[in-house]
């Protein structure tokens, strides 16, 4: 039988991956120069806050304990770390480099949603969530693939 903590483990990787969202967002508005750009990535921001949020309630209503703001290192995690690498991936600070580096965080965010809702243990109400915030992150996914060409 699948226990909460299994559950709590994938929903907390999750958390991890908008905590570095956020991270990567706000090191990119700092890198760039373009306002359009930067209110887009604020919204991005906001989203993820808000997912983490909604995350953090489900692993509470589970008796799990959500990672903190602070907890968002996780060296075994190759998709978690993308967003970590646009952290210091942005120097050049041109649009074309901070898109490109959004662009590669974002598609590793939908793939991490993706590898969470196909587990068997993650229960309906869950994926159902799950499934929506990916729809979202799809969404950003393609806005700043469209904005980078």
């Amino acid at each position: 039988m699948i226990k909460n903590e299994e559950i709590v483990e994938d929903l907390n990787d999750l958390v991890k991956i908008n905590n570095d969202r956020i991270h990567g967002y706000e090191k990119a508005i700092e890198d760039n120069k373009d306002a359009e750009l930067d209110d887009l990535f604020r919204h991005y921001i906001i989203q993820s806050q808000n997912f983490r949020s909604q995350l953090a309630d489900h692993i509470v209503r589970i008796d799990g304990s959500a990672v903190s703001d602070e907890t968002t290192t996780d060296v075994s995690s190759k998709i978690h770390r993308a967003w970590i690498d646009i952290k210091s991936a942005l120097t050049g600070k041109d649009r074309d480099t901070v898109l490109s580096s959004v662009e590669f965080g974002e598609n590793a965010a939908v793939e991490a949603y993706k590898d969470a809702i196909e587990k068997d243990h993650i229960p309906a109400y869950i994926k159902e969530d799950l499934t929506r915030q990916l729809n979202e992150l799809q969404e950003a996914y393609q806005k700043v693939k469209a904005l980078h060409k």
